[in-house]
C-alpha cells in the first residue's frame, strides 16, 4: 500500500501542475478505493508549492497513520513519516524521462456536481483515466517542475487543452479495464494553512532505510524483495 501511496502522490503532483493559477492554500480530500479493501480517505494540503498528504490505514492488522511530504526545495524526494516509531523515510523518485506517454481526450462527462474533461493516459503497458474540471480553482504547485516525466506530461496535456482540478482518477490492471485504484474528490476548500504542516515533526528521526526509484529499476527481483522487506521491518519497529 505504501508503494501505491508514492504513485498516488506523484500522480496528484502531475495533475495539479497541469494548471497553475494563483498563490492559494488549498485543503482537499480524496476517497481512495482499491480492489478488496475498504475506502480510505486521503487528506491533502497545498501551500506555496508544497504538498502534504495524510492517510489512515490498517497494516498487518494495526491502525497506522501515514503522512507524505513533497517540498519544492527538495524536488524528486517524498518524505514518508511513520507514526509508529516516529521516523521518516526519504523516497527518491525517478528523474529520467521514461517512455512515451500517450494521452487521449475521451470527451466531456459530469462527475458528481462538476463538468469534466475525461482523459486516458497509457505508458509502458499501464493505463489510467483522469477527469478534470475547470469549475474549481487550482493552486500554484511548482515543486516537481524539474522532473522530466512531469514536464513531458504537462506539455502533452497543455497541447490538448486540458487543465483544471482532477475530480476522479482510475488506475487499471495492465492490459485490462479492471480498476485497481480509484480516487474521487470529496472536498475542496481554500483556507489558510499553517507552515508547520510542511515541516518534519519534532522528535522524528531519519530512517536508516531509503527508497530510491532510480536504483530500483536496475535491481534484481531478489534485491527488490530484500529492500522492501528491510523497509517494512523498519516501518514496524517501535
Amino acid at each position: 500500500m505504501k508503494t501505491k501511496l508514492f504513485i498516488i502522490t506523484s500522480l496528484c503532483a502531475i495533475f495539479l501542475l497541469s494548471n497553475r493559477a494563483f498563490a492559494l492554500d488549498v485543503y482537499l480530500e480524496y476517497t481512495m478505493t482499491t480492489s478488496g479493501s475498504k475506502p480510505i480517505t486521503s487528506k491533502m494540503y497545498g501551500k506555496n508549492g508544497d504538498l502534504r498528504t495524510e492517510t489512515n490505514m490498517i497494516i498487518a492488522g494495526r491502525q497506522m497513520s501515514t503522512t507524505l511530504l513533497m517540498l519544492k526545495n527538495r524536488p524528486g524526494v517524498t518524505l514518508v513519516f511513520n507514526s509508529m516509531n516516529k521516523t521518516y523515510t526519504e523516497a527518491k523518485m525517478s528523474n529520467n524521462a521514461g517512455g512515451n506517454i500517450d494521452i487521449t481526450v475521451l470527451g466531456n462527462e459530469k462527475i458528481g456536481n462538476y463538468n469534466c474533461s475525461h482523459v486516458r493516459m497509457t505508458a509502458e503497458g499501464k493505463s489510467w483515466d483522469a477527469w478534470y474540471t475547470k469549475e474549481l480553482p487550482t493552486f500554484d504547485f511548482p515543486m516537481m517542475g524539474n522532473n522530466a516525466n512531469t514536464k513531458k506530461v504537462l506539455a502533452q496535456l497543455k497541447s490538448k487543452g486540458i487543465s483544471g482540478m482532477p475530480v476522479k482518477v482510475v488506475m487499471y490492471k495492465p492490459g485490462t479495464k479492471t480498476p485497481t485504484l480509484t480516487m474521487l474528490l470529496t472536498k475542496h476548500e481554500a483556507k489558510d494553512l499553517s507552515p508547520s504542516l510542511f515541516t518534519i515533526p519534532a522528535g522524528y528521526k531519519k530512517s536508516s532505510v531509503d527508497f530510491d526509484a532510480n536504483k530500483l529499476k536496475n535491481m534484481t527481483t531478489q534485491q527488490k524483495r530484500e529492500m522492501m522487506e528491510k523497509l517494512m521491518k523498519e516501518q514496524m519497529k517501535h
